[in-house]
C-alpha cells in the first residue's frame, strides 16, 4: 500500500555482521564458511548458497532449527588458505567445497566471493560476498 505519511524505519547501522539462526544438529566452527539450509545457516555443504564466515563458535547439536544463533561477517576481507595462489587469479571468483576449504573450481561448490591478492605462499585475501550482500 503506498504511504500516506512520514514513517520511521529501523536501521541497521553495521552493515558486517549479522546474528542468525542456526539449523539443528549442527556445530559450528569460529572461521568456519556458512551455508543457508531452509533458511538456517551450518557449515557450508558444497552447492549451498554461502551466508558468510562464523564470527564465532555456536553449538545446536542438540537443538532445533533456530534454537541457536550464531554471529555471522556478511561482508569483509579475509585471508586464507588457498594451495593454488597466484597473482594471475586476482579478480577471479573463489568457491568453498566445505566449511573450511577454497578452491578455484566452481564444480558443484559454492561461490563466496573474489580473490584480491595473495598474501604469502598459499595463502589469498578473499573478498566475501553473500546472499545478504545482494
Amino acid at each position: 500500500m503506498p504511504l500516506t505519511a512520514n514513517r520511521e524505519l529501523g536501521r541497521y547501522v553495521d552493515q558486517e555482521v549479522r546474528l542468525l539462526p542456526v539449523k539443528a544438529g549442527v556445530r559450528i566452527y569460529k572461521g568456519a564458511f556458512l551455508g543457508l539450509s531452509a533458511g538456517f545457516v551450518r557449515p557450508l555443504a558444497a552447492g549451498d548458497a554461502f551466508a558468510g564466515v562464523a564470527y564465532e563458535e555456536a553449538d545446536n547439536t542438540g537443538g532445533a532449527d533456530g534454537a541457536a544463533m550464531v554471529r555471522v561477517f556478511t561482508l569483509g576481507d579475509f585471508d586464507h588458505a588457498l594451495a593454488s595462489a597466484t597473482r594471475a587469479n586476482n579478480g577471479n571468483q573463489l568457491f568453498a567445497s566445505d566449511d573450511g576449504t577454497l578452491t578455484t573450481s566452481s564444480a558443484g561448490n559454492s561461490m563466496i566471493g573474489r580473490q584480491m591478492d595473495v598474501s604469502g605462499t598459499g595463502r589469498v585475501v578473499v573478498r566475501i560476498r553473500t546472499v545478504f550482500a545482494g
